[in-house]
């Protein structure tokens, strides 16, 4: 039988994990489908030429950088939703 306390560090535990799990998803989702048209794009300019394929290749560049920040924003919001939970939890056993 846990203790109330025991419950509530629990809790705040459980619901931090569901939060960056959460996070990691939505932004793993959000940065496949900008390398997804990182790609699209880097695609056509394997077919275009001069100027033309050198725009193509740094915007496709430029949204594979965008999928990369996207990701360690992702980390940190995750790193802050668990500094948060430990936070609760050791105020909750400083009571």
């Amino acid at each position: 039988p846990k203790t109330p306390e025991q419950a509530q560090i629990d809790n705040i535990q459980q619901a931090a994990e569901v939060e960056a799990e959460a996070i990691r998803s939505a932004a793993g989702n959000e940065a496949a489908a900008i390398r997804t048209e990182a790609d699209t794009i880097a695609g056509q300019a394997e077919i275009a030429n001069g100027f033309d394929a050198e725009r193509l290749e740094t915007r496709a560049e430029a949204l594979r950088k965008e999928a990369r920040i996207v990701e360690r924003h992702a980390d940190a919001r995750i790193r802050a939703v668990r500094d948060r939970a430990r936070a609760d939890v050791s105020a909750l056993k400083a009571q």
